[in-house]
């Protein structure tokens, strides 16, 4: 039987790998109908090791994963979403906005 493993990357991306049986080999490389499936969450337990993203243009990487929010203005987001908590008509908000191009990448904290 085919296995497939789906990962979630700290970017918000997934890298999807396919392990072949002679079946799905034999179909041109399409899983066979007995097919596994295992999802990887981030961050991923001991004993597995992240993929890198399969995207060559992803915002998040190409900022060397420090990125400034260009929706709220939050510095220093370390992963693929927003992660600034805004206050307002009485409750808490998240910005959750997906590193994308427009935003910038952070700078170097200097003392």
């Amino acid at each position: 039987m085919c296995h497939q493993v789906t990962f979630r990357l700290a970017c918000e991306h997934v890298s999807t790998h396919i392990t072949y049986c002679p079946s799905g080999l034999a179909r041109g490389r399409r899983t066979c109908p007995s097919t596994t499936k295992q999802s990887i969450p981030y961050p991923p337990p001991s004993g597995y090791t992240l993929p890198k993203c399969p995207l060559p243009d992803c915002p998040f990487e190409a900022k060397n994963q420090a990125w400034d929010c260009c929706w709220c203005g939050k510095t220093w987001n370390v992963g693929g979403r927003c992660s600034c908590v805004m206050i307002g008509e009485g409750g808490t908000y998240r910005c959750e906005h997906i590193c994308c191009k427009s935003c910038m990448p952070s700078r170097e904290y200097s003392s």
